[in-house]
């Protein structure tokens, strides 16, 4: 195992972590400050993803409510209340998960924060074609841009949130 090593003159007198340091079990506490990252990331999101393209007259809710399908199955109708809380139940509880086991993985080393955006381009690629919106060429390139950019706060925040409280969960291969 590596010794700690001082951070160069003129920094601050941080000691890099050591491999012990950084091998954080996946535990209740962990899973719990990772929702609670989720949601953070989630709530600053939304405002970009939903509330300025509906002010702009940009996209439709319609892909959000289709979004929810299967629950016709339970006959349960599937509305945009509906849609938005299953969104909001995947970004606060399903990709924090996903994030704890591959965020290790992602790059870059430093900041580790923006591994989150890392993580959130992956599943921007199948947000894209799930919400694709109807319109011309400044429509579609808005879409693209505002969308891209919420998935990226939404992974600097769960991954900030992570790295800050208990650092992000290294693992052994």
């Amino acid at each position: 195992m590596s010794e700690p090593t001082e951070v160069a003159a003129g920094e601050s007198a941080a000691v890099a972590e050591t491999s012990e340091e950084l091998a954080i079990p996946i535990t209740v506490k962990v899973l719990g400050f990772a929702m609670f990252g989720g949601l953070l990331g989630m709530l600053v999101m939304l405002p970009l993803l939903v509330g300025l393209p509906a002010v702009l007259g940009l996209f439709s809710a319609d892909p959000v409510v289709e979004f929810v399908p299967l629950t016709g199955l339970l006959g349960i109708e599937p509305t945009l209340a509906l849609g938005l809380a299953l969104f909001v139940a995947g970004g606060t509880v399903l990709l924090p998960m996903v994030f704890l086991v591959v965020g290790a993985y992602l790059p870059p080393a430093e900041p580790r924060a923006l591994r989150g955006a890392t993580f959130a381009t992956v599943f921007w690629t199948g947000f894209v074609p799930a919400f694709w919106p109807e319109g011309g060429a400044a429509t579609v390139a808005a879409f693209l841009v505002v969308s891209l950019v919420a998935h990226w706060v939404y992974g600097v925040v769960l991954a900030g949130v992570l790295d800050r409280t208990i650092g992000i969960p290294q693992h052994r291969v």
